[in-house]
């Protein structure tokens, strides 16, 4: 009996701008292991180490049973060759899938911080919501439509190399981006499919926050429903097959949670502002002290890992930990904050006025810790950290949610 190699997702895990809980660590986890391949239209190309675990079974699969049965005629070192170039060629189709979201964000002004290939296939991190349900469906289905694209251009070029190893390979290409593009559009959040789901519910209900609820409860019920196939499936002889259902399922289950969390988080933070949770008692350094005094009389005695530089009410930039190891140590005692600092120009800085989401949102994207607050005439306010978001967050779940002190009193009221 042969059996067909199994299929990568394509941006099973096409990656928003994660801060929720599950988000965060999904992408530590893909990033730890992730080797560099290069850039393409200015996006990193990285490799986590599980993709080399995919790359090895499906060059197996494909040249031990899939192109044997389909194609046979071909000694065994034509068929691993077949495997090998196949299953490369395939990924390739993955990045591409994914290319095609990150050219539809970037018409959007969302950038791409990378592109990552795993086991099942590809995450293309991208730094923010869409802005727009159209916009939303438009990114979304992007992906699909390029591998739907990209396997009717092999299916036209097939017939050309008909009957040859090349062509097998041809023929395998344009049905596995075929099948890429159809798997993706299950209606299961995070596929490309629970998105584009999530895009008609947000228009039609006005609310990003519910729609975000309802497709990863829907994204929830399509993983248990791989787990479950996966389940039935090892128990009835295809134990390798069953085995990757079951943890499909489980890394779509994973995603879901993760975008649930984020939908939470948003509605916790949507309606506090910046004014309300920010810092207003700054410490602020002098532009000409050395980074030797700035450590000494800052950074050790606040243990905060940057302060805003200023010259009397003029904001400069800012001075963090990290400009500090830049400088070699035997320097630090005479190179000055000026010299050292991050200066103004290449700041985010935010408003009073911000919902303290947004400013969630702008730290996840620009991978920063904190945004100096400032008005209209760039007068430094405040300053806000991803600890001063943590503790909002923390407060808000501890009003909201009632505890055993506050139950209500069983003491008889007295008439």
């Amino acid at each position: 009996m042969t059996s067909s190699p199994s299929l990568p997702s394509g941006d099973l895990l096409w990656y928003r701008a994660g801060w929720g809980p599950a988000c965060e660590e999904l992408e530590y986890r893909l990033m730890r292991g992730a080797i560099r391949l290069g850039r393409i239209l200015g996006i990193p190309i990285g490799a986590n180490y599980t993709w080399f675990i995919a790359l090895w079974v499906l060059a197996w699969s494909l040249a031990d049973a899939y192109y044997p049965a389909r194609f046979p005629g071909f000694p065994a070192s034509t068929y691993w060759t077949m495997g090998l170039i196949s299953t490369i060629l395939l990924f390739a189709s993955v990045v591409v899938h994914e290319l095609g979201h990150a050219i539809a964000a970037r018409r959007y002004g969302i950038r791409t911080r990378s592109i990552v290939l795993f086991m099942f296939g590809g995450v293309a991190q991208i730094a923010k919501d869409p802005p727009t349900p159209g916009a939303e469906l438009a990114v979304a289905a992007a992906g699909p439509l390029t591998s739907l694209a990209l396997g009717g251009l092999f299916a036209v070029v097939n017939p050309l190399a008909a009957g040859s190893a090349l062509g097998a390979i041809i023929a395998y290409l344009a049905w596995v981006n075929a099948g890429l593009a159809g798997f993706n559009l299950i209606p299961g959040f995070p596929l490309d499919g629970g998105r584009m789901l999530r895009a008609v519910i947000w228009r039609i209900t006005g609310s990003l926050e519910r729609a975000t609820l309802i497709a990863s409860r829907t994204g929830q019920v399509v993983a248990v429903a791989f787990i479950a196939a996966g389940v039935l499936r090892a128990f009835t002889g295809g134990g390798i097959a069953g085995l990757w259902l079951i943890l499909l399922g489980w890394f779509m289950d994973t995603g879901a949670q993760g975008s649930y969390q984020q939908a939470l988080l948003r509605e916790a933070l949507g309606k506090v502002r910046i004014g309300d949770i920010m810092t207003r008692d700054v410490h602020t350094v002098d532009p000409g002290l050395t980074l030797e005094q700035a450590v000494a009389d800052y950074f050790l005695p606040f243990k905060h890992g940057g302060f805003p530089v200023v010259w009397g009410d003029r904001l400069l930039g800012i001075i963090t930990l990290h400009d500090v190891r830049d400088v070699p140590r035997d320097r630090r005692a005479a190179i000055t904050v000026r010299n050292a600092m991050t200066p103004l120009s290449r700041l985010r800085t935010i408003r009073p006025t911000t919902s303290a989401y947004e400013a969630f949102a702008r730290m996840a994207q620009d991978g920063i810790g904190r945004l100096l607050v400032t008005d209209l005439d760039g007068t430094l306010l405040g300053i806000v950290t991803r600890s001063d978001l943590l503790h909002a967050i923390r407060t808000r779940v501890e009003l909201e949610e009632p505890s055993a002190e506050r139950a209500p009193s069983t003491r008889t009221r007295p008439r």
